[in-house]
């Protein structure tokens, strides 16, 4: 099975562009009808926020996870165990999931869809410091000036121009200043979370975990809601078409556009709900309103534009992860590394990647035995075809030769195998924290990892652990019990990732070809 994740897909092809922009287009609009339902119910149904939420997310949930289980069932399972994760998730349910829609629909009641899902979409300058905190940057003039238009449409939209006074409740622009933050949570905290598991089981997870400690708090049969067939009608209309069709659609135009494309035409949500709620609702829309909309929209914009891409050479790796864009649309697609299986195209590049590892290990000091190096052609194309070869990739607009395909760079490789390797069974010494038959006679319970190699101008930026949590992943998703991998006795860099990670040390083991020709290796294997 492919170990892809949120964003995992492959580039885009030419032929697709125009759909996945259609499909993208569609999903921002799907959620400004969202935030239309939500004024909807609040200003004319007279439904509490609180009420909202709980059902909201708990039918939400519903539906995700009922899709989880028809499409992978196994990964639904495994993620229960992964405590790590399970922790990522429920800070994403609380400080993103809950606090995004209280505070979201919140400031909704107090204004419109459309000035709340402005006011939301401030969270793109929260995000912008954040990075450039963390990645220790000034902020580039672009997102300055993005900051500026954010200041500028936000003043515009709160006080119609009038400095003196608040054209919308003080309390609609505080819940709009908290969604902000909200989103910003609600972007960064469930990175590693999504790239492992995928959008639709933290997603699906998130919204259950949030959904029930809100309804025990809030305990939302003791809310006076008149339900009527419109108020189902609505919240229907909200759950299917604004949170789960969304999802769908805006996921399948990244499948189509890339995420860069679709990112930024899914800034069409803002411009939705101010269109739909004035069109159904009858909400007031003035000119000024129209300047503060659009300077947030060119906000979005400055913000999420990938600056073009540096001649190689001159500036390392293409779009590096410091100069990552801070936010290239929902959370679900923050994801910046990509993770596919290998195909016949892939082939001489990941050669290339290979003898990059076999120039690092010369480096190291560590001579490899024989006179061919491993893996040889032979195995990595037999690894391609059987589906066990895998390959890191990192969009790419510079044309290099170094591209796989159009809008795709590959920077790392490695191989799963889940049928467990046969060489461990002919070797001696290791300790292994699990029991397992001895292919080929019998299943392994656990999956061999190999060949794990970054490209030389890719390293030290997070590739090598991306690669061990997609192992994992893709490990966990073939209902094995472990992972194990051998490395040079000398290569304490690998090491040192894998002790990491999680992975326990299993002892030195001699490793006998059919050739009876015997290589040393330090054995590791974790355990889930």
């Amino acid at each position: 099975m492919a170990g892809q994740t949120a964003v995992a897909q492959a580039a885009p092809r030419k032929s697709h562009v125009a759909r996945g922009i259609a499909f993208a287009a569609l999903g921002g609009i799907c959620w400004g009808f969202s935030g239309t339902c939500a004024q909807l119910m609040t200003s004319e149904l007279g439904v509490p926020v609180t009420w909202i939420t709980c059902v909201r997310l708990l039918l939400g949930a519903a539906i995700f996870l009922v899709a989880c289980l028809f499409k992978n069932w196994r990964s639904l399972r495994a993620v229960l165990r992964d405590k790590r994760s399970l922790l990522r998730i429920a800070a994403f349910s609380m400080f993103g999931v809950l606090l995004t829609q209280m505070s979201y629909l919140s400031a909704i009641s107090y204004t419109n869809a459309g000035t709340g899902t402005v006011l939301e979409r401030l969270g793109l300058v929260v995000i912008m410091f954040i990075v450039c905190v963390r990645v220790r940057r000034w902020p580039k003039p672009r997102e300055l000036f993005g900051l500026v238009f954010a200041l500028g449409g936000t003043f515009l939209i709160a006080t119609k121009g009038n400095v003196g006074a608040l054209a919308i409740p003080a309390e609609g622009l505080m819940w709009g200043v908290v969604s902000a933050f909200a989103l910003a949570a609600y972007t960064l905290i469930p990175g590693k979370a999504l790239a492992k598991w995928g959008s639709f089981i933290v997603t699906g997870l998130a919204m259950l975990l949030g959904g029930t400690v809100a309804t025990v708090f809030v305990q939302p049969w003791n809310i006076p809601v008149h339900v009527t067939p419109d108020l189902v009608g609505v919240m229907a209309a909200m759950v299917l078409i604004g949170t789960f069709a969304a999802y769908l659609f805006y996921l399948q135009g990244i499948t189509d556009a890339g995420p860069v494309r679709a990112g930024l035409v899914g800034c069409v949500e803002p411009v939705s709900a101010t269109v739909i709620s004035a069109v159904w609702l009858g909400t007031p829309v003035t000119p000024v309103d129209v300047v503060g909309i659009a300077m947030i929209v060119v906000m979005v914009l400055l913000v999420t534009q990938r600056e073009e891409a540096p001649a190689k050479g001159e500036g390392g790796l293409d779009g590096s992860p410091d100069d990552l864009p801070p936010f290239e649309g929902r959370a679900s697609l923050l994801g910046y590394y990509s993770v596919r299986p290998a195909v016949h195209d892939d082939f001489v590049r990941f050669q290339e990647v290979l003898e990059d590892g076999h120039e690092a290990l010369e480096a190291l000091g560590i001579e490899e035995k024989g006179s061919k190096k491993y893996p040889s052609e032979r195995r990595v194309m037999r690894a391609i075809d059987w589906g066990t070869a895998y390959v890191v990739t990192i969009p790419d607009r510079s044309g290099s030769e170094d591209a796989a395909a159009e809008g795709e760079r590959i920077i790392g490789v490695f191989a799963v195998d889940a049928r467990g390797d046969a060489a461990y069974a002919r070797s001696s010494g290791a300790h292994w924290l699990t029991e397992s038959p001895d292919p080929p006679d019998g299943e392994a319970s656990y999956a061999a990892l190999h060949w794990v190699t970054v490209a030389s101008e890719a390293r030290r930026r997070g590739v090598g652990m991306f690669i061990l949590g997609e192992a994992e992943r893709i490990a966990k998703a073939a209902g094995k019990r472990s992972l194990r991998c051998d490395v040079y006795e000398g290569n304490e860099p690998m090491r040192a990732l894998l002790v990491e990670y999680g992975f326990s040390p299993c002892g030195s083991i001699a490793i006998r070809d059919r050739l009876g020709r015997e290589r040393r290796r330090d054995v590791f294997e974790r355990i889930w």
